[in-house]
């Protein structure tokens, strides 16, 4: 029976690949560029904020470290035990709730910022988790949504000329890899969210060309130069609708 992905068994793995490379300094860059404009009093602290399905909570620390009241959960305990290594370096450990379990264990409460960052691409019903989220949030809440982005995953098949499996619609990735089991098509994200009373008041894309880069010359052999591009063009169209991940800010609707 299909079920939502542990990462215990892929937490080194995942260290290597996503933060431990480029990959994973551009999608940081990227959030923090976006929540950093959109998060009222973001470098005032005071807000109270949850990180549903944290990994290593790079967000949910970068925010506890500016005074905001952060609650991290996961599933994984090993991914959150190397969350609770970086917050203690850090020395904020002791300022921070930590949940370990499923998201539908939460307990229900609102939150001024609610963080869900690459988790809707590993459940087995990701509406499942679109459907929680009036319980963690108020009038004046900001959702900050992140997923793996199946139009781009078209995108990358077609220019490998990987054409059987856009035909058969075969996207999910292999047991024990990075490729999510759902990627995720923004347009029934944001149809979900509208139908829950939430609309999306900001869109950027991350990764919007540097995954389709075959040989590096020129400026894509610097990764400086990369980074400084990707955030240039993330949250502009038709670019934005590139990213290998989509980043959505939500708001519950105005009544």
């Amino acid at each position: 029976m299909a079920q939502d992905v542990n990462f215990d068994d892929l937490t080194e793995h995942f260290k290597k690949r996503i933060y431990g490379s480029h990959k994973g300094a551009i999608r940081l860059a990227v959030l923090e560029r976006d929540l950093k404009a959109e998060i009222p009093n973001y470098a005032q602290g005071g807000l109270s904020v949850l990180d549903i399905g944290s990994g290593f909570a790079q967000m949910g620390l970068k925010l506890a470290a500016l005074g905001h009241d952060v609650c991290i959960n996961d599933i994984s305990q090993n991914m959150l035990a190397v969350a609770k290594q970086h917050a203690q370096e850090q020395g904020l450990a002791e300022q921070i709730t930590w949940q370990h379990g499923a998201f539908q264990s939460l307990p229900p409460k609102p939150y001024g910022v609610v963080l869900c960052h690459a988790v809707l691409e590993w459940l087995d019903k990701p509406e499942e988790l679109l459907d929680v989220l009036s319980k963690f949030t108020h009038q004046n809440s900001v959702v900050s949504l992140m997923f793996y982005n199946q139009d781009a995953l078209v995108l990358h098949n077609l220019i490998r000329g990987n054409f059987n499996k856009i035909k058969n619609n075969d996207f999910k990735g292999m047991k024990g890899g990075l490729t999510p089991q759902n990627p995720i098509q923004p347009a029934w994200v944001e149809a979900k969210l509208n139908d829950l009373g939430f609309e999306v008041s900001y869109k950027s894309g991350i990764r919007v060309f540097s995954d389709y880069v075959g040989i590096k010359r020129g400026g894509n052999a610097s990764d400086d130069e990369v980074l400084a591009m990707e955030l240039q063009y993330s949250n502009q169209q038709p670019y934005q609708q590139m990213g290998r991940y989509i980043h959505f800010i939500c708001r519950v609707k105005q009544t």
